[in-house]
């Protein structure tokens, strides 16, 4: 008894000092979300419709999504959980919360102190989701993240036990969702619905088909291993969709796919319909299918100045993500308070008098530089004060 108890000790000893694998190509990827991020807030939706920014700038909050799950899985993994009771246990929750909680406090007490004095604080129903008293753009993402600490040992549980099943359940997830809204909120005409809209659309379920994504390139990236295959399929359709998406009229409400004069038009009309958004599984497979290439092609090495400068970005994006919402909230409140009362992009160019759209280029790259510059410090300050060791 003794000796089985000595062998199951050393056992978990050498499996807890295996070294976490580090992937450099992580960092890039949310280096570059992250600085999408700031471009999604800078510019107006007509100049990023223009741009054809749902195939590349939109893809921001999709890499920050499949990371997560990809995370998720190497985390959990080397913690070496015996059960759903360990991976839900008090350390868990503790380092979640000085991970992630504390930060946010920070941000919430600041949003208080400028609603203060600029003479407006938010008090009605979405405080209850995680919004800030003071608005600013990103904020959703908060209780998403939130969200997900409560999730994800589940999620992570369920893989390990049946991985394909579990990738099901987390697509199914979201289609309930989206039938949910699709057959009871069609049209926000009240503010209930359109609170009851955003419960279910800033919470992780709706986005679990990214993070199981996420999850499953967790256990092997490599396209050419049977197990990907399904992305060989899943990717076209997924840029077909995107192609009819970014083609939709605002006359027909349809888009070049969908406006063909058959069954096929009318099954694309149908699908845009019943799942709204971006952000969806009709849209994944393409994010997925550039994770894989830039897990693949991305030199795995950090040597050298740059490198290590995005590997700071890449440890400091939450915290950048904070700033910048902190920051664009005083951006659009003096440029028109409204765009903070009702949660909206300003038309910078038309309030600010600019000659030309080219403004944009140079109003994009000073929040760039401030954000960044604002999260990086915020995370250097925090990681001396608090971690004595690298935050994971």
């Amino acid at each position: 008894m003794i000796e089985g108890e000595v062998a199951s000790v050393e056992d978990m000893t050498t499996k807890l000092s295996e070294k976490r694998p580090y992937y450099f190509q992580l960092d890039v990827l949310k280096a570059i979300a992250i600085a999408f991020v700031v471009m999604d807030h800078s510019l107006t939706w007509e100049i990023k419709g223009a741009m054809g920014s749902i195939f590349w700038e939109r893809l921001s909050i999709p890499f920050f999504l499949i990371v997560m799950g990809f995370n998720m899985g190497i985390s959990f993994k080397y913690r070496n959980p015996r059960c759903l009771r360990e991976l839900y246990s008090l350390s868990y929750f503790k380092r979640k919360l000085k991970r992630y909680g504390l930060p946010f406090i920070v941000l919430y007490m600041a949003s208080i102190i400028v609603g203060i004095n600029v003479g407006y604080i938010n008090t009605n129903e979405y405080l209850l989701l995680g919004y800030l008293p003071f608005w600013g753009p990103g904020n959703w993402f908060i209780p998403l993240l939130f969200s997900s600490i409560l999730v994800f040992p589940l999620i992570y549980w369920l893989f390990e036990k049946q991985p394909t099943v579990t990738m099901v359940l987390c697509f199914l997830s979201e289609i309930v969702l989206q039938y949910f809204l699709w057959f009871l909120y069609p049209a926000a005409t009240s503010d209930f619905d359109r609170f009851v809209i955003s419960v279910i659309r800033v919470n992780i379920l709706f986005f679990l088909p990214a993070v199981a994504l996420g999850l499953w390139f967790s256990k092997g990236f490599d396209l050419r291993k049977r197990r990907n295959w399904f992305m060989y399929l899943y990717a076209p359709i997924s840029i077909v969709f995107m192609i009819d998406y970014a083609t939709i009229s605002s006359l027909t409400g349809r888009g070049i796919i969908g406006s063909l004069p058959n069954q096929i038009g009318e099954f694309f009309a149908f699908v845009q319909d019943f799942i709204k958004g971006d952000y969806t599984l009709v849209f994944y497979g393409y994010a997925a299918l550039l994770f894989l290439f830039a897990m693949e092609m991305i030199n795995n090495t950090t040597t050298g100045l740059i490198t290590r400068f995005i590997q700071r970005i890449g440890n400091s994006t939450y915290h950048i993500l904070l700033f910048q919402i902190f920051w664009m909230s005083l951006v659009y409140w003096s440029v028109t308070p409204d765009a903070v009362y009702y949660a909206y992009i300003p038309d910078f160019e038309a309030l600010l008098g600019w000659p030309n759209p080219l403004f944009y280029i140079p109003f994009y790259l000073y929040n760039l530089v401030i954000s960044f510059t604002g999260g990086l410090v915020w995370y250097e300050v925090e990681k001396r004060l608090l971690y004595s060791q690298k935050l994971e």
